[in-house]
């Protein structure tokens, strides 16, 4: 195996954690499958020209404001471009909340504009900038703000049709009207209220941790095989090369047809199978 190859083995890409010790929400594992797919890296080097520049605001948070529609990242399920040299814990993701289920719609509500009584009632609201996490907002040409709140063990993506304030000091009220994913929805109001109880600590997470191991072993296949390794070359980076040599050429085939499929799956993942991630529970 060349250099190339076993450097894609060795790891996933430059900068990513290990892959097999990852519990990732399933819209992070499904930017790490997209982000590997060569044509839509093609089209973000194309867009270059026409993105916007995040904003870097005093509260901590990211701004970004779009100058026009991104249709050709609409295509790929995002809402804009993004990074394909970040990972997920870096680039500034946006799904198309029509594709991801537990996009929660919400409204921001101005603080310091109730009299004492009311004020009082809402000491329970929860105040954007007071989130303790990586918090990165979207307005849309539509006049719509997303705000991505992501996390290594979490993933709250909202949405606001008519924001009421254009910084952080605001409130969040959940508006959650629609039958339509109504349970994913209940789930990200869920971790939304856990973060903010959290000030930072550790999350809560929905439903059971599931087993991510087939997620990273596809996202090793498809690095390998990117940088010119072979079907074996993934066997041995998964199960050792020890292992493989017992029976790799042997009349069960057992490892061969096992890469085969894996690397199977993997390109599919890579071009179109992540989007069937963002349906899926938030963990």
């Amino acid at each position: 195996m060349n250099e190339q190859a076993d450097s894609g083995r060795q790891s996933n890409r430059a900068g990513d954690p290990p892959a097999r010790h990852l519990r990732l929400p399933y819209a992070a594992w499904a930017w790490e499958y997209l982000r590997r797919n060569r044509d839509y890296a093609r089209d973000y080097r194309s867009s270059l020209a026409g993105r916007a520049r995040p904003i870097p605001l005093n509260t901590g948070a990211v701004l970004i404001r779009k100058r026009r529609r991104w249709r050709d990242a609409e295509r790929w399920g995002l809402l804009c471009f993004a990074d394909p040299e970040q990972s997920c814990d870096d680039a500034n993701i946006f799904w198309r909340p029509d594709l991801l289920a537990g996009a929660l719609p919400i409204q921001l509500t101005r603080l310091g504009n109730t009299d004492s009584h009311a004020a009082s009632e809402r000491h329970d609201e929860i105040e954007l900038r007071r989130l303790q996490t990586r918090r990165v907002i979207l307005d849309t040409v539509d006049g719509t703000r997303h705000i991505a709140l992501c996390g290594r063990r979490f993933w709250v993506q909202l949405v606001c049709d008519r924001p009421a304030s254009v910084g952080e000091r605001c409130a969040i009220e959940v508006k959650i009207n629609s039958a339509l994913h109504y349970q994913r929805k209940l789930d990200t109001a869920s971790q939304l209220l856990s973060l903010y109880h959290s000030a930072g600590g550790k999350i809560s997470l929905i439903g059971r941790s599931r087993d991510s191991t087939r997620l990273s072993q596809g996202l090793t296949a498809i690095d390998i095989v990117n940088a010119g390794g072979s079907h074996r070359d993934v066997a041995e980076a998964i199960y050792g090369a020890d292992k493989v040599a017992e029976r790799w050429g042997g009349p069960s085939h057992y490892y061969e047809d096992w890469a085969r499929r894996l690397v199977a799956r993997a390109r599919f993942m890579v071009n179109e199978g992540y989007l069937g991630l963002l349906s899926k529970k938030t963990l």
